[in-house]
């Protein structure tokens, strides 16, 4: 690509991604809501865990060991929607996103816990381990 045309793309760029804005998401695939322990997709299948936030500075969701099998399912993201300042509460929305890459069962546990998380079980606020089946 030569220098010009590179000039232009990014003039392009930075005139058209503004109007992408809120709208703009990743692929969630299928949605999940967080409280679900058994997941079934089919091998393949982009798919998401789901928690309404509230808002509750400090608190982090994430994946922790053991990680799932990644012959059966990976991680591919995370989207983090933000809320709407205007009610009092809502802290947004959060997908964590995996893909099932082959055929199996494995378990994924996520920890909703307090500024660094630490190596205690007594800091965790929520743990919650999900047995996924991809078919």
């Amino acid at each position: 690509m030569t220098r010009g045309r590179a000039a232009w793309a990014a003039v392009l760029l930075v005139l058209v991604a503004p109007l992408w804005g809120e709208e703009r998401r990743t692929n969630h695939g299928r949605v999940f809501p967080s409280d679900v322990r058994e997941i079934t997709v089919r091998r393949g299948q982009v798919f998401s865990l789901h928690w309404k936030l509230a808002v509750q500075p400090g608190t982090e969701h994430r994946t922790v060991g053991p990680p799932p099998d990644p012959g059966v399912v990976v991680p591919t993201g995370a989207d983090r929607v933000r809320g709407n300042p205007h009610y009092l509460g809502n802290g947004g929305e959060l997908y964590l996103v995996f893909r099932a890459v082959g055929r199996g069962t494995t378990e994924l546990t996520v920890d909703n816990c307090w500024e660094s998380c630490g190596d205690f079980d007594e800091e965790y606020r929520e743990h919650r381990t999900y047995r996924i089946v991809v078919r």
